[in-house]
């Protein structure tokens, strides 16, 4: 993918004015993109794309990822997920994930008082807790407040967040973003970031490795 396809164009411009009206962290472009590195080195991309359509906004998140040892492809993980929100609320979820060839989907749907979830790995359930339900996708900061669907397992949980500060994030074209960094603790183990606009700026957490994201700006 061509990077310099994340510049504003008026169609975007439209689309984000909407979701921003609507409270949400929406970048002016439509678009967030990172570049995924495994130990320093490039492993792929992950990327957002933003539709306002009226009240309604939907989130495609695609993400491919491979891990390469002397060359040879020896992981890899592909994810596919449309996200759906009305005004400021979450109302759905359907993600397909390509797990080095195992394959898990995750849909959820709101039912009276919370959202029914329907998981190859979890099974199906209903949540009707007291804190409202977001899906670990990360681009809105309101998410570490929530109880944080897991969008590969179909899981559950609630996080424990701790900011130690704000950092120089290094951005995928060699700049630097200056964000604040929330430690989640928990189920969760991980650190991430949001700039002085609440927009998602980074992201790092070490499973077999340690993988980090750095913006596409």
């Amino acid at each position: 993918m061509n990077r310099r396809t994340f510049a504003l164009g008026l169609a975007a411009a439209g689309v984000a004015g909407g979701a921003r009206a609507a409270g949400l962290p929406v970048p002016p472009s439509g678009r967030i993109g990172f570049r995924v590195l495994r130990n320093g080195v490039p492993i792929g991309e992950h990327h957002l794309k933003f539709t306002q359509d009226g009240a309604a906004l939907n989130v495609e998140i695609n993400a491919d990822l491979v891990v390469k040892v002397l060359g040879v492809p020896v992981f890899h993980y592909t994810l596919q997920a449309l996200e759906r929100w009305e005004g400021q609320s979450f109302v759905g979820l359907d993600s397909q994930v390509n797990h080095n060839g195992a394959r898990y989907e995750v849909h959820a749907a709101p039912v009276a008082g919370g959202f029914a979830v329907r998981s190859t790995k979890a099974g199906d359930y209903v949540y009707t807790g007291q804190r409202p339900m977001m899906p670990l996708t990360y681009w809105n900061k309101a998410m570490l407040e929530a109880e944080i669907l897991n969008v590969e397992t179909g899981r559950h949980y609630p996080a424990i967040v701790n900011s130690p500060g704000w950092n120089y994030l290094p951005t995928a074209e060699g700049g630097q973003i200056v964000a604040q960094r929330f430690d989640v603790t928990g189920k969760l183990h991980l650190s991430v970031w949001y700039d002085q606009t609440s927009q998602w700026a980074g992201l790092a957490f070490s499973v077999d490795g340690h993988e980090t994201f750095e913006k596409i700006t």
